[in-house]
C-alpha cells in the first residue's frame, strides 16, 4: 500500500509555487503592459509614416520625370540643327525646367535640370548665367560623375565665351582628373584650344597630340593635324 505523504503545518504555510509565479507574471504585465503597448503603437506609426513617405517620394519622382522629359523633348526640338530656336522658345523651356526644380527639389530630375538650363544660357550667349546653372548642377549632382562631367564641360565653354581661358582650362582639366576615357579626347582638344588662345603653343601642341592619340579617326582629326603642323613651325 502506498505511503501517504504527510503535509506538515509548516508546508501549508509556504506559498504555492504556481500561484506565486502567476502572481509575479501578472504584476510584471500590469507594470509594463501599458509602456509596451504604447511603444508598439509608436513603432507602428513610425513604420507606416516611412512607408507612406517612400510612396510619396516615388510619386514625386514619377511626376518630376514626366515634366522633365516633356521639357527635354521641347529643348531638343528648339535646339535641333535643322532649325534655329528663338530666345522666346528657349525661355519657355527654361521655365518648364524651373517648375521641375521648384516643385520637385529632391528628385533626380531636379538635379539634372540646371544642366539643361546652363545649355540654354550658353546657346543664348548668356555666359555668366550659364556658369551659375552649371555650378548649381555640380552642387546638386553629388557623386553622379556623368552630371559633373557634363557640367564642367559646359562651364569650360562658358568661360571660353567670356574669353577667360585660364578658368576654361581649369574646368577642362577637372574633366581629365575624373579619369573618364570617353571624355578625355574632347578635354584634350579643348585644353589645346585654350592654350593656343593664350599663346602657349608648346602646351597647345602637347594636348592636340594627346587628342590624336586617343581619337585619330575623329571627324576633326584633319583640322587638328593642320593646327599641329602650324604650331610645329
Amino acid at each position: 500500500m502506498a505511503r501517504i505523504k504527510k503535509i506538515t503545518k509548516k508546508k501549508l504555510k509556504e506559498p504555492d509555487e504556481f500561484i506565486s509565479l502567476t502572481e509575479k507574471a501578472y504584476r510584471f504585465i500590469s507594470q509594463y503592459l501599458k509602456p509596451m503597448v504604447t511603444g508598439g503603437i509608436i513603432l507602428l506609426v513610425v513604420v507606416l509614416a516611412i512607408i507612406l513617405f517612400q510612396k510619396w517620394e516615388k510619386r514625386k519622382e514619377v511626376d518630376a520625370d514626366q515634366k522633365f522629359n516633356a521639357a527635354v523633348h521641347l529643348y531638343q526640338e528648339v535646339s535641333s540643327p535643322y532649325r534655329e530656336g528663338s530666345p522666346l522658345e528657349y525661355r519657355n523651356v527654361s521655365e518648364k525646367l524651373d517648375e521641375v526644380i521648384t516643385k520637385f527639389p529632391r528628385t533626380s530630375s531636379a538635379k539634372l535640370s540646371p544642366l539643361y538650363k546652363g545649355n540654354i544660357h550658353l546657346q543664348l550667349g548668356e555666359f555668366g548665367e550659364a556658369i551659375k546653372e552649371y555650378q548649381a548642377c555640380l552642387n546638386k549632382a553629388g557623386k553622379v560623375k556623368l552630371y559633373r562631367l557634363l557640367a564642367m564641360e559646359g562651364m569650360g565653354y562658358a568661360y571660353e565665351g567670356m574669353k577667360d581661358y585660364e578658368k576654361a582650362l581649369h574646368a577642362y582639366q577637372k574633366i581629365l582628373e575624373m579619369g573618364e576615357s570617353f571624355e578625355s579626347a574632347d578635354a584634350y582638344l579643348n585644353i589645346g584650344r585654350c592654350y593656343e588662345k593664350l599663346g602657349k603653343n608648346k602646351e597647345a601642341l602637347e594636348n592636340y597630340q594627346a587628342f590624336l592619340k586617343i581619337s585619330e579617326k575623329s571627324l576633326v582629326a584633319n583640322s587638328v593635324l593642320r593646327k599641329i603642323s602650324l604650331l610645329e613651325k
